[in-house]
């Protein structure tokens, strides 16, 4: 994005501002422009550029609190996982913040979740044909990471204290009394714990959370690459999953994790802190990762179950059995194919031939 430097020099003298008033003005667009970061100089200015009225750019930051909704849905192992997605208006918003701002922060190589051209197989490969895999999930990821957290961020980018403020709060929320007590009695149960948060936090639904959380975990991703290396054992962060591995002696101390961990803001789920040796069931981000990275066989079995009943008892009837209220019968089969693709490609090409042999016809 363009910085119109001699225009801006033009309307500011007009204007009758000082000298030094231009010349600290565009010190401080250089800085962005060197980072390859959009200039913006105030609340106003992004309304500008982001062709929205003030009025309601203002109204919406002000609002925040009731332009998210809040649902659950069932988990296949039981329980519900707590959905939070972001209305239109301000999700256009973080939408244009994630393009022109986070997706331009420069990342730890060592995290590969959320990443251009990264995936689950990057994550797994770093760990490929180890003799221990050492596992650990932080608890609640993108909730800990609170407005105070994301305020720094930009503002260690360079933008402006009261724009860094303003930015933090479109990218951050809490759940308000008026939400809360819309909620049915186990939806309140499961989101309690946010509600009594006393900060505005990542919404996991917000396009931008994934790469805040990625940038806010530079450190915590230095600091933890860096003890690796020095026990000569390899390191990698998908989003919420850590995973060390090497030789049985190699690994970090748990006691010195945790405590990096916690300096950097963040906990530990310990009920899924796992050590697994060879001869162990060892998986990276739901990945297999001893002798080669590879699908659980679970996985390719459900797929060649499904696909093995569709052609003998037929499609309708076959989903009418597993999943009547399912829709787009063969793009949900072929979701599945394409993810065994992605990690297992000769796997997916004999799937893809049985997909060939059944009539789809409803």
């Amino acid at each position: 994005m363009d910085f119109p430097r001699n225009l801006y020099i033009e309307n500011a003298k007009q204007e009758g501002h000082s000298d030094a008033f231009i010349e600290n003005t565009l010190n401080y667009a250089d800085n962005l422009i060197r980072k390859n970061l959009p200039v913006i100089f105030s609340l106003k200015h992004l309304a500008i550029i982001v062709g929205m009225e003030f009025g309601l750019l203002k109204s919406i930051i002000s609002n925040r609190d009731n332009n998210y909704e809040y649902y659950l849905i069932k988990k296949k192992k039981g329980g519900y996982r707590r959905i939070i997605a972001p209305h239109p208006n301000i999700k256009e918003l973080q939408r244009w913040i994630k393009t022109n701002i986070i997706d331009k922060i420069e990342l730890s190589p060592s995290a590969t979740g959320f990443v251009k051209e990264k995936s689950i197989l990057n994550n797994a490969k770093i760990h490929e044909n180890k003799s221990v895999i050492f596992n650990i999930d932080l608890s609640d990821f993108f909730e800990t990471i609170n407005e105070r957290r994301v305020y720094g961020m930009f503002k260690m980018l360079g933008y402006a204290s009261n724009l860094s403020v303003e930015l933090a709060k479109i990218c951050t929320a809490s759940i308000s009394d008026y939400k809360f007590e819309q909620l049915s009695e186990i939806e309140q149960k499961y989101f309690q714990n946010l509600r009594s948060r006393k900060e505005s936090f990542l919404i996991q639904g917000a396009p931008t959370s994934p790469g805040i959380s990625n940038a806010i975990c530079k450190k915590l991703d230095s600091r933890l690459s860096k003890l690796a290396n020095k026990h000569g054992a390899n390191y990698s962060r998908y989003a919420d999953d850590i995973t060390f591995s090497g030789d049985a002696n190699s690994l970090p101390n748990m006691g010195i994790l945790k405590k990096i961990i916690a300096a950097e803001g963040f906990n530990i789920n310990w009920g899924k802190v796992g050590k697994y040796k060879v001869g162990q069931k060892q998986m990276v981000t739901g990945l297999l990762i001893d002798k080669k990275v590879r699908i659980p066989k679970k996985i390719k079995k459900e797929i060649y179950r499904h696909l093995h009943f569709c052609k003998k008892h037929g499609v309708y009837s076959h989903f009418q059995r597993i999943s009547p209220d399912k829709g787009y019968r063969k793009e949900w089969i072929l979701g599945k194919i394409l993810f065994v693709h992605s990690i297992e490609p000769e796997e997916a090409k004999k799937m893809m031939k049985l997909v060939e042999q059944i009539n789809w016809e409803i």
